[in-house]
Formats: structure tokens, sequence, C-alpha cells
């Protein structure tokens, strides 16, 4: 435990006069439900509710002091030490490493951040990691301490969850943790005083203009990761992405910066790329070296993800020749071009690109492949970036020969009208169109139409087991729906039923 004399050492704010400096504080929360007796509560300006209104109830709760951007009154009344911060958001995240003893800095941290590829190359580079040492993972799917697998409640936690899972880390014995850090983080400063070893920038394509409003204010959030205060020793960057390119420039001026790409010139390079839908092939050119590649991943994007681990790998001390063998036993990423098989003719995919550039990068890259037809079944996320409805409708339905547009976490909006925004992008003079909402029944259809040698892509929700209606969880797995339509078609009594297309 530490006094809150301790706590707010170096950190600038001002104090109400109350209380005793040398209080001990059990605990540091946000969340004023989580509070207990002896805690200190900070009060966060959110984006739906402000914290300051439930400094009340955590006094109620216990709390022994209150960190916030405002003196309230309660906390006077109540003899109750309080501090005015000009950012209680930032602070939260010193205060609770503070509070677990900073155990970050007991760690070599690994932080991903961009649009798309932050999953697979976290799951890469711990892969290879753990070969050669011991690494944690915060990542979409779970938070894995190097005992025990959390599923994820979101990509990159709150200062609280992240500080308790790096805690354990330390304590079992991990010496690196792989983030992914989102954009939401950095502009909320979750990751505030986490000294990254090195920081990968994978991609920035559209996304989360609901939040961020702008690609520049999108950009800005994403470079906090290799401008923050303890800059990372090592900035990994894909130089064939545009804002790549912008941050190498960036960068470049007083940092080390290491790029990885296929088409430009670059640090590590992948040439003579061999793509199929078992595994990927292609020679890793890294300074006056090259090394044959090849990994049971699929399609072009995933080139890259292995480059950017490679990367990772390499700058952080450890030779590629320990671990190169090993790649053709990684196991895959749940939800991320998971194949489901039970025998049939055909091949699915469950897939969680879930943005313009994710789809595209799967759908055109298979173009080449012998197959028969594409089948897609999609839909967008409700309350979420509006703008990319349309534009996902149009590459889907571009790349696609059966489109299936269905519901995929409508949250609290109407899944009719979502889809409605989603076909303002489709020429239904290209291909055949179905617009089922039942994503069950979406799933059924799609297997219900596969022929021998058909792709069949179920995007959107990788490896979520539920969907989001209204402000409910409902149990919903992709790929146990898959397998159980593909059980029953490849059984000796299955029937298949025609489909009316919609015009």
């Amino acid at each position: 435990m530490k006094s809150l004399y301790q706590l707010l050492d170096k950190i600038p704010c001002s104090w109400n006069g109350k209380g005793e400096l040398r209080t001990q504080i059990g605990g540091v929360h946000s969340d004023s439900r989580k509070v207990k007796r002896g805690d200190l509560f900070v009060a966060v300006s959110g984006f739906h509710i402000d914290g300051h209104s439930f400094i009340k109830e955590a006094l109620k709760r216990g709390a022994m002091g209150v960190v916030s951007e405002r003196f309230d009154p309660v906390a006077a009344t109540a003899e109750i030490p309080q501090f005015k911060v000009s950012n209680s958001r930032a602070v939260l995240s010193q205060l609770v490493a503070s509070a677990f003893d900073f155990p970050a800095r007991k760690l070599r941290c690994i932080g991903i951040t961009g649009t798309n590829g932050k999953t697979t190359t976290a799951f890469l580079i711990q892969y290879l990691l753990n070969i050669v040492s011991r690494a944690g993972l915060i990542s979409t799917i779970y938070y894995d301490d190097g005992a025990i697998k959390e599923p994820a409640e979101t990509t990159t936690p709150s200062p609280e969850v992240l500080n308790e899972a790096f805690a354990r880390m330390v304590a079992n014995r991990v010496s690196y943790c792989v983030m992914e850090v989102s954009s939401h983080a950095l502009d909320q400063n979750r990751t505030e005083g986490i000294p990254f070893s090195s920081a990968v920038f994978t991609n920035l394509t559209q996304d989360h203009l609901d939040y961020h409003h702008d690609f520049d204010a999108y950009y800005q959030a994403k470079q906090k990761l290799f401008f923050s205060a303890d800059p990372p020793k090592n900035s990994i960057i894909n130089s064939d992405n545009a804002y790549g390119i912008r941050l190498i420039k960036e960068c470049s001026k007083d940092r080390r910066v290491i790029s990885y790409g296929i088409d430009a010139p670059c640090d590590y390079r992948a040439q003579a790329v061999r793509l199929s839908l078992k595994e990927l092939h292609f020679d890793l050119i890294r300074k006056a070296n090259r090394l044959t590649v090849t990994a049971p991943l699929l399609l072009r994007h995933n080139v890259y993800n292995i480059l950017a681990a490679f990367s990772v790998f390499c700058e952080e001390g450890f030779d590629l020749n320990d671990v190169l063998q090993h790649l053709s036993h990684f196991p895959g990423v749940p939800g991320r071009l998971e194949r489901i098989e039970e025998g049939q003719d055909f091949s699915v995919f469950v897939d969680y690109a879930h943005t313009p550039d994710g789809l595209k990068n799967v759908l055109s890259s298979v173009q080449g492949f012998p197959r028969s037809r594409v089948i897609s079944v999609f839909g967008c996320g409700g309350d979420r970036d509006r703008y990319k409805r349309p534009i996902m409708g149009e590459i889907v339905n571009s790349f696609s020969d059966i489109v299936i547009l269905t519901s995929d976490n409508p949250r609290t909006e109407r899944a009719e009208d979502i889809l409605a925004e989603i076909k303002k992008g489709i020429d239904a003079k290209k291909g055949k169109l179905f617009v089922i909402v039942d994503r069950r029944e979406a799933i059924r259809q799609a297997i219900e139409l596969a022929e021998a040698n058909d792709l069949v892509f179920i995007f959107g929700k990788g490896h979520e087991t539920y969907q989001i209606l209204g402000n409910d969880k409902i149990p919903f797995s992709d790929q146990e729906i898959a397998r159980y339509y593909l059980k029953e078609k490849c059984s000796p009594s299955a029937k298949s039923q025609k489909l009316v297309v919609e015009n």
C-alpha cells in the first residue's frame, strides 16, 4: 500500500487542504462501483458519463480520497482530501501504475497499433518470443498473463485492468508483454507511462470515424504511441502504407526507425511472394541476407503481419534462424481467416474483417486462386462509423459472386436500417444479392448455396461468441453455426432449398 502523498508525488495538482496526506490507499479506481473502503477514486470526464457525478457514491462506498478536474463540495463537506488535476484520465494511468508499483517497467513491452493486422501480428510476436523467452499478451481476443488466458472485454483495457495484468505477468516471471494498442486507448491515455521497447504501426485505413471524426485525428491518435514522453526504442513501421510513410518521416528526425514491406525499399522486405489457400511463401530480404519463409497463413496481408513480427523479434536482439523452422507450426488466430472444415467440397472461412480495407485485403487476394464462386456473408456494426457502410457494400459486391447482407452487432440501431445503408453502395446487377437479417439464417443460406470449389466467407465477428442486440450480449458463434449447417449439408439426408434473389 502507498500513501496519498506517495501516489501523487510528481503529479501536478491542487489540494483542498482536507484530510491527511499520509493516509494509506488500498486501490485506485475510476469506476465508483468498484470502490472499497480505503480506496482512491478518480473522477474521469467520459464521453457519455461524467465520473464527477459519482463522487458522492464513491465516498459512500468508503473512498478515502478523490482526484478530479474540479473541486466537489461533497468531498469538502465530508472532510475528504480532494486533488484537482488538469486531465484526470491521464493522471488515472499514472496513479494506477504507481499503486501497482509500476509493473510495466519490469517488462519489455511491445505495442502494436494500426487499423488492421494488430491481432495477428501480436499473436505472431508472442509465439516467436515464447520460443526463446516468456511473453504475455494483451489482445482483442484474450489477455494472457503467462498462466491464465482471460477473455478480453476491449482491445486495450482500462489502466486498472492493464496494470493488474502486468503485475500478474511479473509474478509469473514473464519477460515480455505484447499488446495491441487501439486508437481509442491512445486518445484516452490508457497507456500513459508504459515504456514500450518496440512499437509497431501496421497501417491506417478507414475505421472509427464516428469517434475520431476525420482521418487526421485518427492518425494523430495512432501517432501518440511513437511520440510519448518516453518514446519506444524501436519504431517499426509499414513502409507500403501512405500513413506509414508519413510516420517514418516524422519519426526519422530523432529516433530509430525500422521499416518493413513488400513494394517499397525497406529494412525487412518480402520478395517472390507465393500465396495459396493453405499457406504462404516468400523470401525475406534483410540487409544482404535472404531467407525462405513458409507459414500456415493465408493471403497477402499476412505477409505484412509476419514481416512486422520478424522485425520486432530481430530488433529485440534475437536471431531469426532460431525460430524460422517453428513458424510452420504457428497455430493461427481464432476468427482470423479461420477455416471451418466438416468434409464439404467447398471452403468456409470465418474472418474478423470489419473495415473496407480488411474486406478488400481478403477478397481481392483470392481473385487469382482456382475456385468457382465467392459467397460473402457480412454486415456492419451498429452505433459505429456509418460512413464506411456503403463503401464496404461496394467492395464486397465488387469481389463476390453472391452477397448475403445480415446483422452484425446492431446494438441500439435497427439492423434493417444498417443494411439499407450498406445497400447504397451495391450494384444489384453485379451479382446475386440476398438480405437476411437473421445472422444464423444468413449463414445457413450461404452454406446451402455453396457448391464444389466455392469460397464462403463469413465476415465481421471473427472470434466473438455473442451478438450485441440493444445493450444485451446474446450468445452467438459464427463457427458453431457454420459447423452445424455444414454437418447437416454433408449428411446423406441433406436437402437444399432455393432462394429468391432480391432485386
